[in-house]
């Protein structure tokens, strides 16, 4: 198995310059810039759900898009990596959940500000599932977010609430891991 260090994979999409514009389209300039990924480059396609696409409950304009530009650039890696919203009913950010709320408010929670949303991408239904013109067959690995029902969680990289000097996910339940040492920066075997 090839072990990619994440600092790698997120420097690597910081360089292919792929940009969301404030008007909805995609910065041509950008997304025409050569890429050359080597075996250790990952791809990280982010939400292309049914409900952030036309039709969808919190659709971003023009979405569908990037759908073709993601397909294309998905064939030049060997390691793709999806990430998927993927909600409870009754989520706590969903406006439908505080009686009184409307979506896009923003209230306090114990972990900090939360924007209400609309309900979107409830696990299990065709609004979670991935748009249906993604074509990544190669990819390896679907990263759920969101799916506590109490706290919202928008990275699928970090939890809510955990400092960027301790380590995360698995690396968090080893014992012999102090912070600033995770799996991908020690050296060496322990």
């Amino acid at each position: 198995m090839t072990v990619i260090d994440r600092r790698l994979f997120v420097f690597g999409l910081c360089g292919m310059g792929l940009t969301w514009t404030s008007v909805g389209r995609i910065n041509s300039a950008c997304a025409a810039t050569k890429i050359s990924p080597d075996e250790r480059s990952v791809l990280i396609v982010v939400d292309v759900q049914n409900c952030f696409l036309p039709g969808g409950s919190l659709a971003v304009k023009d979405g569908e898009q990037v759908v073709p530009i993601v397909n294309r650039i998905a064939r030049a890696f060997a390691n793709v990596v999806m990430t998927q919203d993927w909600h409870t009913p009754g989520h706590i950010s969903f406006a439908s959940t505080h009686p009184g709320r409307k979506p896009f408010e923003t209230i306090n929670l114990a972990y900090g500000d939360q924007v209400l949303w609309p309900d979107h991408c409830v696990q299990g239904t065709s609004s979670a599932d991935i748009s249906k013109d993604i074509s990544i067959s190669h990819a390896q690995l679907i990263v759920r977010k969101g799916y506590n029902k109490d706290m919202d969680s928008y990275s699928a990289l970090q939890s809510p609430g955990v400092g960027r000097d301790r380590p995360r996910g698995p690396a968090a339940d080893r014992a012999d891991c102090p912070p600033n040492d995770t799996p991908s920066t020690r050296s060496g075997p322990r």
